[in-house]
């Protein structure tokens, strides 16, 4: 009974066993058949040409009301998302929308591609498409019946002006300041070629008296100041019109000129005249030497007797000649060129003291190098931070971005292996000094020719010595391109003697790529030292990318 009631037990656990099995293999169909009514993703084509589109479309059904979140950014990898369309909504029963999601996808590299399963969110479920298995062809080209045309001529790209801005920052201030301090010079010189118009002796020597009284130099008693003007007064009107050497004479020296001048007959001086000339003149002497004060109320009356002097010699003088009259119009016009010609000096003068001043400002702020490179300009900072051009070379092909396109050139080959040997080369260098030198060479061989970078390191290494560049430090590293080619990098300095009478210092970097009976090499030429050079040098480094497709045989 025992063993009868134990068997019972076991045949009972299995067929439960069994049975819940069924059932996790029913719910699993049943889930999966539920998903693929809920979700279906298509294609149009399973076979497409580099870069031809495959649209992808996604069809979901979904309860009223229920949320539904598509795939977006880039989900497709390896396959490139070239348009998202809207989703199209419509309704498939009185419980159910059924909404469409259409998507645009490329690839512009020949092969077989997976598109992976899409993860589609419905509500708080989420569903995964199908994955779909893509071949991606190369163009056939027709080479027979598809004519072939001449290589297009280089094209010079307009310059950039996108840095102007930065230039005003450093003309704007300085033009600035030049135009307010010629403004300022004009308008001041303007001022004093009023305040310096001509203005006769005679009316000059009584303004300065009428001048003189409305000054407090007898009521403070300093008579010495009133008496040196007083008698200077008398001094200019006589060095203008009596004796030009006035104004340095002694008052014995002036009183035997003007006594000279009476005896002579020149001047009809009345006797009186050059009595109270020389009373006044001695009492001035005592007064500005000898500190002795006038007696009260003889600085007021001397005030009016030398006025009287002024117009006694006025009417004694002689009518002026015509000589004399141009002789004061050429001074005048000498006063008027001196004028001038001190405005220019002082413009000029003034104007190189702004850009000096601008300059060292400038030099403080951004050093000596900066404002070197914004006055005299720096052909290779500009080549550095212009604009540069990324350019496919030769078949199989060399992509590398540099600031000016490179220009192909002839290959000399020997006659003997002219049939057998395809050379392209494309160069460019920068100005005559040859300030940088960009050198791209693709050589094809015999197919059965095994090519190996050592000999044509030293090829090219004696091609650039014949061509004026000595190399005196060599080394050589491994190379890899940013889409995975693997070469030998050779570099190091040297100098070179091309199209100048000094050597320069120089800097080189020689790249090749050898692919069964095909060569790739990459040299460049710079100036040691000059930072935006390697600045250069670098970046062509850094874009360098050999064929893909060469790449892939060479691993094949």
């Amino acid at each position: 009974m025992i063993k009868e009631f134990f068997y019972i037990n076991k045949v009972y656990y299995k067929t439960q066993a069994l049975l819940c099995f069924l059932f996790f293999l029913s719910a699993i169909f049943f889930q999966t058949s539920a998903q693929e009514n809920e979700v279906r993703a298509t294609i149009d084509s399973t076979s497409i040409l580099i870069g031809q589109q495959i649209n992808y479309k996604v069809e979901v059904l979904a309860n009223q009301g229920e949320s539904v979140v598509f795939p977006e950014g880039q989900t497709f990898t390896p396959l490139e998302v070239i348009e998202s369309y809207t989703v199209d909504t419509a309704n498939a029963a009185s419980t159910k929308m059924k909404l469409v999601k259409k998507y645009g996808l490329t690839q512009f590299d020949s092969g077989r591609y997976i598109i992976p399963r899409q993860k589609i969110i419905i509500g708080t479920r989420t569903v995964e498409t199908d994955s779909f298995l893509v071949a991606v062809n190369n163009v056939v080209l027709d080479t027979v019946n598809q004519g072939l045309y001449d290589i297009k001529p280089i094209i010079n790209l307009p310059k950039d002006y996108s840095n102007w801005w930065k230039y005003l920052l450093y003309i704007i201030p300085v033009t600035l300041a030049i135009v307010i301090f010629l403004w300022w010079l004009l308008h001041r010189n303007k001022k004093r070629k009023e305040a310096e118009k001509y203005i006769p002796p005679y009316e000059q020597a009584i303004a300065s008296l009428q001048a003189l009284d409305q000054k407090d130099y007898i009521v403070t008693g300093k008579y010495k100041e009133y008496y040196s003007e007083l008698t200077d007064t008398v001094r200019r009107y006589y060095n203008e019109k009596v004796y030009d050497r006035s104004l340095e004479s002694t008052t014995d020296e002036l009183l035997e000129r003007l006594q000279l001048e009476r005896d002579s007959g020149n001047i009809d001086f009345n006797p009186q005249t050059i009595t109270r000339i020389k009373d006044i003149f001695k009492r001035a002497d005592l007064i500005k030497f000898a500190r002795v004060n006038p007696p009260e109320g003889k600085a007021q009356a001397d005030r009016h007797v030398v006025e009287e002097i002024v117009k006694e010699t006025k009417d004694a003088l002689p009518a002026p000649t015509v000589e004399e009259l141009m002789k004061q119009e050429d001074y005048r016009e000498s006063l008027s060129r001196k004028r001038t010609r001190k405005l220019w000096l002082s413009g000029i003068g003034g104007v190189l003291a702004i850009l000096l001043l601008a300059t060292g400002v400038a030099i403080g702020i951004k050093g000596l190098s900066e404002v070197q490179d914004f006055v005299f300009g720096n052909m290779t900072r500009e080549l550095s931070e212009g604009t540069w051009i990324t350019s496919e070379y030769g078949s199989p092909s060399m992509v590398i971005s540099t600031p000016k396109v490179l220009e192909r050139k002839k290959v000399n080959i020997p006659e003997d292996a002219s049939q057998n040997v395809e050379a392209n080369s494309f160069v460019w260098i920068s100005d005559p000094n040859r300030s940088f030198t960009v050198a791209l060479f693709q050589t094809s061989y015999p197919k059965d020719t095994k090519a190996a970078p050592e000999p044509i390191i030293d090829v090219r290494l004696k091609y650039f010595e014949e061509d004026g560049t000595q190399f005196s430090i060599v080394k050589n590293e491994k190379f890899e391109t940013t889409n995975g080619g693997e070469g030998v990098k050779v570099f190091g300095t040297g100098k070179t003697f091309a199209n100048t009478e000094k050597e320069t210092d120089i800097e080189y970097a020689l790249l090749v790529f050898v692919a069964e009976n095909t060569t790739q090499e990459l040299f460049l030429r710079w100036h040691e030292n000059d930072e935006y050079s390697t600045k250069i040098a670098n970046r062509i480094l850094q874009s360098v990318e050999v064929q893909a497709a060469q790449q892939d045989q060479e691993k094949e």
